[in-house]
């Protein structure tokens, strides 16, 4: 998508100030894109009970055009406490008896998954919201 493009978008959303719910650009561009990035991520993820605890994060309250892709802190998982040992490595741990239990050699895998879906997130974003202003558009 050139920077036209890009530009001419935002003069026609600037036009329908208020035609187009939160819900609408919620529904059709931004879940669509953490989908995405949510099973980009399970692919990348490094162990199935991490697969198993991402998810897209994301409760229309007082952010409603926000949403998150990520691991569920709140299931009471341990998995995303290890996700995180996994992207950036843990320091030596011993047991209590001062006996050596390793450690995590960083591993990173979510970063690098994001870093890489970047350019195609955000095309994705803007050709779905080209999509609804021309669906608008046909409205009018």
């Amino acid at each position: 998508m050139q920077r036209s493009d890009l530009n001419k978008l935002a003069a026609d959303l600037r036009k329908f100030k208020g035609k187009i719910t939160n819900n609408e650009i919620r529904e059709m561009a931004l879940l669509p894109a953490a989908d995405l990035l949510n099973d980009q991520l399970r692919a990348a993820a490094p162990a199935t009970f991490i697969r198993i605890s991402l998810g897209v994060l994301s409760k229309p309250g007082k952010y409603p055009l926000s949403v998150a892709v990520g691991l569920n802190y709140a299931s009471g998982s341990y998995a995303a406490n290890l996700a995180y040992g996994f992207e950036y490595g843990t320091v030596d741990r011993y047991h209590k008896s001062g006996k050596f239990t390793g450690r995590l050699t960083p591993a990173p895998w979510f970063r690098p998954t994001v870093d890489a879906n970047r350019n195609q997130i955000v095309t994705n974003v803007i050709n779905a919201m080209s999509k609804l202003v021309e669906k608008k558009l046909n409205t009018i």
